[in-house]
């Protein structure tokens, strides 16, 4: 069994814990988090061992992969760490919010030889997964643009997320996003132009952009559009609002998740949430699968789809979008 050892203990890193109990192949060893009641709650959940410190679980325990559920700005340190002790790696995307601290993370597991991968989980998310078939086949010709749209409700920056000033919608947003696109393309980017809005979290105390708008320029000379907001109002149906355009020469395909086939009737406008529904008790969202990936690639020695050169792309390209929101002007990525 792999023995398993978890970062952070909220939502994300329940869902990887409860995926990690149906895998039949792995065992969570371990978990760490900050909140002592949290901790106390998930050590009985998980029956596991728990620490209130990271570096004291790397001490006391032996363990085969870590996953880094902290948040974004956080997960140099238990990376480094893990890389060095010859621990594989799921990392919550962003990778870093910083280049030099990613540029430091991806030297780091080259050198301790181990399994990374970055937890860019739209590559798992099923209509992503046949949108790339059918680009690979070259069912569209190839791609000329791709348009996104990727929104949240403000419960998120404000109520969520604790520690939203220390991000943004382009690291928590636009980085599944842009991901996406360079995925797709499979074509180095090269410029990116940007424009950013501070009004309303400013004016609730939190000093962070609303919403921000970005056009990247890939080496074919073809360019993709990024919008992502987090200030959409809590009435909304989900939680999120994504959707998704890839214009082909001979076709075009157009994705939607705010629309979940299944619409409820009732009171008020509603959606059932479809997507990752589990069956037979299974668990099938875009997370587990993602993680159950990465068992996969530690069982047979595989390399993971998204490795920390896609990690280091995308941190590269999101603080340059920061940088061109801030000087005005486009930058080289």
């Amino acid at each position: 069994m792999i023995k398993f050892g978890i970062i952070g203990m909220g939502t994300r890193g329940q869902i990887y814990a409860d995926t990690i109990a149906q895998s039949g192949s792995a065992v969570v060893s371990a978990i760490t988090d900050i909140n002592k009641e949290s901790l106390e709650k998930n050590i009985k959940k998980y029956k596991t061992n728990g620490y209130t410190n990271f570096e004291n679980m790397f001490e006391q325990e032996e363990l085969d992969a870590v996953i880094v559920a902290t948040p974004d700005f956080l997960h140099k340190n238990p990376v480094v760490i893990a890389a060095k002790r010859g621990i594989h790696i799921m990392v919550e995307k962003p990778f870093s919010t910083d280049i030099a601290e990613a540029t430091e993370m991806a030297t780091a597991i080259k050198q301790g030889g181990v399994k990374c991968l970055v937890g860019f989980e739209n590559r798992w998310n099923s209509p992503f997964v046949a949108v790339k078939e059918a680009v690979d086949n070259k069912d569209l010709g190839e791609i000329i643009t791709l348009n996104s749209r990727l929104n949240d409700t403000i419960y998120v920056p404000t109520k969520m997320l604790k520690w939203s000033t220390n991000s943004s919608p382009g690291w928590f947003l636009l980085s599944h996003s842009i991901d996406l696109a360079c995925w797709l393309k499979n074509m180095k980017p090269t410029k990116v132009f940007a424009v950013g809005t501070r009004k309303k979290l400013v004016s609730m105390g939190i000093d962070t952009y609303d919403s921000i708008q970005a056009t990247i320029t890939f080496s074919d000379d073809t360019h993709a559009t990024f919008t992502s907001s987090w200030i959409l109002p809590e009435s909304m149906p989900l939680l999120y609002d994504f959707k998704y355009e890839i214009i082909g020469e001979d076709g075009s395909l157009y994705v939607d998740l705010q629309d979940q086939m299944v619409k409820k009737a009732g009171l008020r406008y509603d959606h059932v949430h479809t997507l990752g529904t589990p069956i037979n008790g299974k668990l099938t969202s875009a997370p587990s699968q993602m993680l159950l990936s990465f068992i996969d690639n530690i069982r047979y020695d595989t390399e993971p789809v998204a490795g920390p050169e896609a990690g280091l792309l995308n941190t590269r390209i999101v603080s340059a979008l920061h940088k061109s929101i801030e000087e005005k002007e486009i930058q080289e990525i």
